[in-house]
Parts: structure tokens; sequence; C-alpha cells
């Protein structure tokens, strides 16, 4: 009988052993090695980012970025310091035309100190992202615990990743703005009252969809406050109400401020910007499943993110099970802002911009609720085997395939940052330096994209897409939007058109700049504006133009003259829709038609240098040589290097012609 005691006795023991087992690494850094540490992570992170930068001017020769959009920070920020305005032309188009106010404001104190729009661009935005790192590494030791490894290795994955290093060499206001969101939730996890009030109102003067980061925060309290109601004598943590009203205090201050700011510029509570897209990208005309499996589901399932979401998914399930047991994960704040912030651009605005730039800010939390979900299966899975080492060594083998999978990754998106800045410079920014050289400074320019134009050309700009030109914003989606757009043109005095076909085409007329023969996709092209004379297509012409394009490349011969058809009855007077009408006819074998369709053509624009040559080709080909010498004259008048048309005349006879 003692002797089963005894056994039961040590059954009991093993068993408590058993469930008590300390699986932590712990490591908790003194004040010099934390200060290592800090140093250690800013010198990698400096380093990773200059690579990018190094890298892309050794392959083009110049300085440049991948997206057009820093330069409207620098445009209004340049003004800002040089005639004490907030205006996109000297200071005369003063207006909320800034998405990030806080990050102009930042441009323009560095223009004090520098004139180099490149370098205190880059500066700034690798400044952030070692702050961003700094916060993050703070985080994730709130997160970790005493274990401050895990800590290190989280912040060296998120310091390595490939759209933090591509991004803070942007020109954006997105590290800083990702920074402020990290050091935000770093603050109310702290419980720090004040420095929490001044996260808020700053991270609304970063980005409008801060509100995602406002409403996970109250749902997160408010969570908090119904479990500290529901658990017998248990503790929360909860802020005082002394606490809650500096929050309040601090946060309307700041908010206040904002508001008066927009209204004065603008007379809306909100930057230019947030209506202008939320207008043009209108969930109306895109599609809302597309985003989110495109731009969503299969951006934070590539690379690093894809072994990472497996642990984000994990810990979603487990804080979901908690909440039902009524236990409080710390991952629920991070996992409710990713959700809410893919949420409000899902309903509001189907669209993560290039390179998925407004859903950056998940990327953090996706590296940190992964990571973390991941200890927590770690520590089930060391329990299910009773092992501190299985559990330990599993964990820190996901540490080292996410580690090697984005240190990968981020070799793979140096040469994509190298080419889209080459792509910005051979369009927008050539375009804005032909401007400045070869137009005086009273013109006025209509365009669309109004970064480095605006920042480079020195001439007053009317944005047709409504980004610094609030009065066109309600208009953007109307059916005859570009009858609107060329009344107000006319009324602002443009006098020369910068567009992209994609968006806008204009016809029956030559370009004085193109990258048509150099640079397609996306063509560039900069025309003399004549009132009540230049035709721009119609938006719906142009989007039938272009998928008639499509369907020509697709052999679809016979529909692409069907919809063709729709586009002149819609824009009668378009050169270049009878000129990919005739494409379709030549297609078809219908010649008859095809010449018809190219002589109206060139009756629209005399100067159609591809219209002629078709022509020409058409007439040779039928023995008509004196028509066919007509037209290959009238296109190398138009083009005197056209390559196309010195090959073909090689191929006209001399000395006989077929009338």
């Amino acid at each position: 009988m003692k002797k089963n005691k005894t056994k039961n006795k040590n059954q009991t023991t093993n068993k408590v052993t058993k469930n008590e087992i300390d699986f932590s690494l712990a490591y908790e850094p003194s004040k010099i090695q934390n200060y290592i540490i800090y140093i250690i992570l800013a010198v990698i992170s400096v380093s990773l980012s200059m690579n990018y930068i190094m890298y892309a001017s050794g392959q083009n020769g110049f300085l440049s970025f991948p997206l057009d959009d820093p330069w409207i920070h620098l445009t209004f920020a340049k003004n800002l310091v040089e005639f004490g305005s907030f205006s996109y032309f000297k200071n005369e188009m003063a207006t909320a035309g800034s998405t990030s106010p806080i990050y102009t404001l930042f441009l323009a104190i560095g223009f004090i100190f520098t004139k180099n729009e490149m370098i205190l661009s880059y500066l700034l935005g690798i400044i952030f992202l070692v702050c961003s790192v700094f916060a993050f590494y703070k985080l994730s030791r709130f997160e970790f615990g005493k274990e401050t490894y895990f800590a290190i290795g989280a912040s060296v994955i998120f310091l390595s990743d490939k759209w933090m290093n591509f991004i803070a060499d942007s020109g954006m206001e997105t590290t800083m703005y990702i920074f402020m969101i990290i050091l935000g939730f770093y603050f109310y996890k702290k419980r720090q009252a004040i420095p929490l009030g001044i996260m808020l109102g700053l991270i609304l003067w970063g980005r409008p969809d801060g509100v995602a980061f406002y409403a996970a925060i109250v749902i997160d309290y408010l969570i908090l406050i119904w479990l500290s109601k529901n658990t017998k004598g248990e503790q929360t943590n909860l802020f005082s109400k002394q606490d809650l009203i500096k929050v309040g205090i601090t946060f309307g201050i700041l908010l206040v401020i904002y508001f008066a700011m927009n209204l004065i510029l603008s007379g809306s509570l909100l930057p230019n910007t947030y209506n202008a897209k939320l207008a043009y990208y209108s969930p109306e005309f895109r599609s809302r499943g597309d985003f989110f499996k495109f731009e969503v589901w299969d951006y934070f399932t590539s690379g690093a993110y894809g072994v990472l979401m497996i642990g984000f998914l994990f810990s979603t399930v487990k804080t979901i099970f908690d909440l039902f047991k009524k236990k409080y994960s710390s991952n629920f704040s991070y996992i409710l802002f990713s959700f809410l912030l893919v949420f409000i651009y899902w309903y509001k605005l189907p669209y993560a911009h290039r390179f998925g730039r407004y859903l950056m800010p998940i990327i953090p939390f996706l590296i940190l609720v992964g990571l973390t979900g991941f200890r927590d299966a770690s520590k089930i899975i060391g329990s299910a085997f009773n092992s501190r080492s299985f559990a330990n060594g599993f964990y820190i083998i996901v540490l080292l395939i996410c580690l090697s999978m984005s240190v990968l990754n981020y070799n793979e998106n140096k040469s994509l940052y190298a080419d889209e800045c080459k792509y910005i410079y051979d369009r927008q920014v050539k375009a804005a330096l032909w401007i400045n050289q070869n137009t005086n400074e009273n013109d006025i320019i209509g365009t669309h994209d109004v970064g480095a134009i605006g920042f480079y050309s020195g001439r007053k700009i009317v944005d047709v897409a409504g980004l610094v030109t609030p009065e066109l914003i309600d208009k953007i989606h109307d059916r005859n939007y570009v009858k609107d757009m060329e009344k107000y043109m006319k009324e602002s005095g443009v006098t020369y058109l910068v567009f992209l076909r994609e968006w806008y085409r204009v016809v029956n007329q030559k370009p004085l700049f193109s990258t048509a023969d150099s640079l397609p996709p996306e063509v560039m092209e900069i025309y003399k504006y004549t009132p009540d004379s230049t035709v721009i297509l119609s938006k719906e012409s142009n989007s039938i133009n272009m998928y008639a394009e499509n369907l020509l490349q697709q052999r679809q011969f016979p529909q692409a003259v069907n919809v063709l058809n729709k586009s002149i009855a819609s824009t009668p007077n378009s050169s270049y829709t009878y000129f990919l009408l005739a494409s379709a006819y030549s297609m078809t074998n219908d010649a008859k038609n095809m010449e018809a369709s190219l002589l109206k053509a060139v009756e629209l624009y005399p100067e159609f240098k591809e219209a002629h040559l078709q022509l020409a080709n058409y007439y040779l080909k039928n023995g008509f040589n004196e028509k066919a010498k007509f037209h290959l004259d009238k296109s190398l008048a138009a083009d005197p290097n056209y390559k196309f048309a010195k090959d073909l005349e090689k191929m006209l006879p001399q000395d006989s012609t077929k009338k």
C-alpha cells in the first residue's frame, strides 16, 4: 500500500513537472548591451537601404524614385520654404493636396539645410526606417518578454524586409507612418497617456487611413474593460480616468489643428488627395474580389510572408479561441488593425497602389503576430513531446527560415527598385525637363501626373486627376468628364498637355515629346493645347480602343471591328480609332474597308505617319506605285527618321508607276 502511494506521488510530481516546463530562452541585455543592439540594428538597416540606392544609381546612371508621388510632397515643401505658402505653384495654388502634411513639413525643414531633393528624401526615408526598427524592437521586447533573442530575430527580419527597404528609398511618407503606428501601439501597450495622445494626432497627420489604428485600439480597450468585469477579482491593466482625459486632450488639440488646416486650404476636413483617389479608384469601377485576391492575399503570402502568414493565421485562430474563453490576447489589437486596414481599402478604395504601399503598415504586424504565433505553437508542440529543446529548436528553425527567405526576397527586389526608378525617370522626369527647357514661364500645364512635372518644370499645373485641383474631383466619373476637363483647362489658360496615353489620349495631332518608340508600355506624351481644336478622346472611347487593342492581340478580329465602330460612334473624329479599325479589317482580309479607314485616318490627321505607311505598303503590294510613293513621302515628311518608312522606301521601284 505504501509503495502504491509513493508511485502515485511520483506520477503527480511528474505530471506537474511536465505541465510546468519552462520553455523560455531568457536573456535581458544590460543597458550597454542594449545600446550595442540598437547600434547594430541601425548599421544593418542603413546599409541595406543604401545598397538599393547605390545599386539603382550604378545601373541607371542617375538618382530617381520608383513613384511619381514623392515630388508632390517635395513641391509643397519647397514652396512652403520659398514662398511661405502651402501651395503647388509659388504662392498661387494654396491647397490641401498632401495626404501626409506632417511629412511635407519634415521635408520643408530639410530644405532649409539642403536643396538636393533626392538626398533629402532618401535621408528622411532611411531615418524613419531606422526609427521604425527601433520601435519594432521595443514592441517585440514587450511581446516576447524576457526572450530578447527572439525580439532581436524579429527585428532583423523586419529591417531586411524587401518592401521596407524599397519604400524607405522611394521618397514617400510610408516609413514615417509605419514608425508612428508601431510607436503608437507601444505607448498604448505601456499605458503611456500623453505620448499615446501625441501619436494618435500625428498618425492622422501622417495618413487619413490612420482611423484603422484608432478603431483597433478602441475595440481592444473595450474588450479589456469587458474582460475586467468578467474575471473574478483579476486585475486588468487599464488607463486611469485621468490618463484617458490626457489622451483625449492631447489627441483633440492635434485633431482640431489638422481639420482646421484642411478646411482653410480646401474647404474639407480631409486632404484633396483622399477625395480625388476615392473618386478615381471608386469601387464601382474596380473589382473588390480582385483587390482581395491579388493585392491582399497574393501580396501577403509571397516569399517569406507565406511562412509568416501561417503563424499569423494560427495566432488569429488562437486569439478568437481565447476570447471565447474570456482570456485576453496581446495580439488582438495588431490582428484587428491589419484586418481593419484591409477592410477600409476593400470597402472604400479597392486599390493598394503600386507595390502595395497603402497596405505596407501591415507588414510589421504580420511579422510580429506571425512570429509570436509560431512561438505559441512551439510551446504547444514542446508540451506534447515534453521537451524544452524540441520546442525551442523548432522555433529557432522557423526564425532562420523566415530570415533567410527575407534576405533572398530583399536581393530579388533590388533589381525591381532599379527598374522602377528608371521607368519613372524616363517618363515623368524627362517630360518635366522637356517642359522646363521648351516652354516659357507663363505656360500652364494640364496633366494627371503632377509629381515630377510640378517639381522640375517650374510651370503652373492644372491637375486633371484632382489631387491639387479639387474643383474637378466631383466630375471625374461623369460620362462627359473630358468635356468638363477641356472647359476648365480653357478657362485656366492651359497651353500644354502632358498625358500618359492610358489615361487620356490626344488624337489628330503630332506629339512634341513621346516615349512611344522607345518606352512602351505606358507612353508619356506632350502636346501643344489649342482649345476647341485639340481632340482628347472621351474616357469611354479611349477605354473601348484599349479593349479593341487587346482583342487584336488575341486575334479576335470581328469582335474588334464591332467595338471600334462603337468607339467611332462615341468620337467620330478620332484618327487613331480609324487606324485601329483598319488593322482589324486587314486581319479579316477586308481590303476595301481597310483602305477607307486609313484614308479617313489621314484625312483627320494629315501627319499620321503610321497610317500613311500602311497605305504606302498596301498600294505598293497592289502595284499602285505612284500612290505608294505619295503616302510614303507623307510618312517621311512627318518623321524623316522613321525607320519603317525608310525600309519601305528601299522596296519602291524608282522608274515605273501604275495609276
